[in-house]
């Protein structure tokens, strides 16, 4: 209403200004602003795995798929621990912080195969 319009104010538009106060109130109350560290994270990246938990598989898997991270599911593919597996592959959200350590910096990207026991902080 600008300082030229005479009109009273109505019941109604009153109670939709009250609501809409009340509304931004309680959304900034409820909806936290997430951290940045936080942000990155859930935006991470994803990374393949073969997982061996609650499935049958053999010594060689468990061993062999533990330490294991492949940048694609075709990766985690061709680098089974012997013919014949058949152990499913799995996606894992990992921080872009980790994903550098594991992939840039080692060179693993030309790869796409990454060995944990070559690094002390696992996935």
């Amino acid at each position: 209403m600008g300082s030229g319009d005479k009109r009273p104010l109505s019941r109604r538009s009153l109670f939709k200004g009250i609501a809409a106060v009340g509304l931004a109130a309680v959304v900034t109350k409820v909806v936290p602003v997430e951290s940045s560290a936080r942000a990155a994270t859930r935006r991470g990246v994803t990374v393949f795995r073969l997982r061996t938990r609650d499935t049958r598989s053999c010594n060689a898997c468990k061993l062999h798929h533990r330490y294991m991270v492949f940048i694609s599911r075709a990766h985690a593919d061709r680098h089974r621990a012997h013919p014949g597996c058949n152990c499913p592959i799995v996606r894992q959200k990992i921080s872009q912080e980790r994903f550098r350590q594991l992939f840039l910096d080692t060179g693993a990207i030309r790869d796409g195969v990454v060995d944990l026991r070559a690094h002390r902080r696992r996935v």
